[in-house]
């Protein structure tokens, strides 16, 4: 699960080899998952049309005969390090509608609410593994249906910790020890996530979900015992 939450590309580009044709399957059965990324690290925003079958863990799908999704007005072409239809933007994008019209002309429409930035504080620059650490954010306290996640790692496999913030009004996350246990003394690199997620508003019976998510600069950090 660590791993899902930042975008692995080993993991998507196998996801993305694993897909059908829209067209198979029975279109009112497809799940749609939809998301604008604004990444500070790299100052672009992705925007992100996923389809499934039958729910969020089913067969990636792209689309086929006719059936496309736009984002505003530009059309999103698949792309299999997205395992979904994408389109990159420079900078910092604000909120957009997504259009999906399937294979039977039946159109979607859903709304993405603009990020909620979020970063790291300036002093934030050590971990001690052997103690609780709260990590306090600058920026708003957290709203209705967000939620803020922090990973912290290396390349190096297992040698990491998650930890997520979902109250209602939070400005902080707590790390406690058993989250840090696996942290390697040293060097490490800290990932943060502001997300908004909402259910589509117009959908199949199968529904989906829509969100935007917003990261800061990551943050270089010295583990300590």
């Amino acid at each position: 699960m660590k791993k899902l939450i930042f975008p692995c590309l080993l993991f998507s580009l196998l996801m993305g080899c694993n897909k059908e044709d829209s067209v198979d399957v029975n279109q009112d059965k497809i799940y749609t998952d939809y998301e604008m990324f604004y990444n500070a690290n790299s100052d672009k925003t992705v925007v992100i049309a996923r389809f499934r079958f039958g729910d969020a863990t089913g067969t990636v799908l792209e689309l086929s005969d006719g059936a496309h999704v736009l984002y505003n007005t530009d059309t999103l072409t698949y792309n299999n390090l997205y395992a979904g239809h994408a389109k990159e933007y420079a900078g910092e994008v604000t909120a957009g509608t997504f259009k999906y019209v399937d294979v039977n002309g039946d159109v979607y429409n859903n709304t993405v609410s603009s990020t909620t930035n979020i970063d790291f504080e300036p002093h934030f620059d050590t971990i001690v593994k052997s103690q609780a650490n709260t990590l306090t954010w600058v920026g708003s306290p957290l709203g209705a249906n967000e939620y803020v996640s922090v990973f912290i790692g290396s390349w190096t496999w297992g040698q990491d910790a998650l930890a997520v913030q979902n109250q209602v009004g939070s400005t902080n996350i707590v790390l406690g020890v058993n989250q840090l246990s696996n942290l390697a003394i040293g060097g490490s690199t800290v990932y943060m996530d502001r997300v908004e997620a909402h259910d589509v508003t117009e959908g199949t019976s199968k529904g989906g979900r829509i969100r935007s998510r917003y990261r800061p600069a990551n943050q270089s950090v010295q583990i300590v015992p």
